[in-house]
């Protein structure tokens, strides 16, 4: 058997088994960082609204995204390429939930740099009547600006008898690959990349030992003289930047392999060579997916708030059906 043929099956058999296991696991991750993030104690808080969002949009992401992945790549089970309706619609709302996801991961990033800002008037951008506002002209912004898909995505026929939903080949293509590579490769991460590190360094500043910043023992670091950055506010800074670190460690993968494929796009490539690039692009799309599946299980091993609000959501439930 040839290493084409190998790789094709072990990425095969790891889309069978891991494919499934990752949409369970996610599924439950979301879930149960749904039922925390929207208690009373946590959901007022405009971070938290950009974390609920993502959290919808991930189950969406991950039944709409990848599950039709696995089903045509594991199972050879692909609908789309029989209807061209199915065909277009899987690719816009690919592209248009996976740029909503990154978009308020941004948000919230934007977010935890105001609300730990030494500057009072810089603070005020932190409210949810303002992130609201955000999501929802981002949110009709990307549905508007991928639209495209809806127009250009065909089903193409690649050898006698195997047909594909896929770009529009030429021009297209070659754009579409242009904005996989900057709109949804490396623009998103930068800016988490910079918001991240921003909210970092005003946090490092407010707890040196000078005038107008000090850190206090009760949970709670003062920023100026005036404003109090709770523990509340530091544990969801926490969970964001872990959140943030997990993004561009699995998304940075199917970054680039966008830019292998311009760079290699006019070399003649065997058939073999072809399907182990295949394998290859299905692998790191089945990676693209493990951080968004994982967000509950690091969020409870980095914030004593996320562990204590659900063990109180699984005893309540105990207590209800047990007692």
């Amino acid at each position: 058997m040839s290493s084409a043929a190998t790789l094709y099956n072990i990425q095969q058999q790891i889309l069978r088994i891991g494919g499934p296991l990752l949409i369970v696991i996610g599924t439950i991750s979301c879930l149960m960082n749904l039922m925390v993030f929207t208690k009373n104690t946590l959901r007022k808080n405009p971070c938290t609204i950009c974390f609920i969002a993502v959290n919808i949009i991930n189950l969406l992401y991950f039944y709409f995204g990848l599950l039709p992945t696995i089903l045509s790549s594991g199972y050879n089970i692909d609908p789309s390429i029989n209807n061209i309706v199915l065909c277009r619609l899987r690719y816009y709302f690919a592209y248009v939930f996976a740029c909503w996801l990154s978009s308020c991961i941004i948000l919230a990033a934007i977010d935890r740099t105001f609300i730990t800002s030494p500057n009072a008037n810089t603070r005020r951008f932190s409210t949810r009547r303002l992130i609201t506002i955000s999501m929802i002209c981002i949110s009709i912004f990307w549905l508007l600006f991928m639209s495209h898909a809806l127009i250009f995505t065909e089903i193409v026929q690649f050898a006698p008898g195997y047909f594909v939903c896929y770009y529009q080949p030429g021009l297209y293509t070659t754009l579409m690959s242009y904005q996989s590579i900057s709109i949804m490769g490396v623009i998103p991460p930068l800016l988490m990349a910079i918001f991240g590190l921003w909210t970092v360094r005003n946090i490092r500043r407010v707890q040196r030992p000078a005038q107008h910043s000090r850190a206090v023992d009760t949970g709670v670091i003062v920023i100026g003289q005036l404003h109090a950055l709770h523990s509340k506010d530091q544990q969801l800074i926490r969970m964001l930047l872990v959140d943030i670190i997990s993004f561009i460690i699995c998304k940075f993968p199917a970054t680039i392999m966008p830019i292998y494929s311009q760079i290699t796009q006019y070399n003649a490539k065997s058939a073999e060579q072809q399907i182990i690039e295949q394998s290859i692009i299905q692998l790191t799309f089945l990676w693209y997916f493990v951080d968004n599946s994982i967000s509950c299980y690091t969020n409870i091993l980095v914030s004593k708030t996320f562990r204590a609000e659900l063990k109180r959501i699984f005893s309540n439930a105990y207590a209800f059906y047990f007692h």
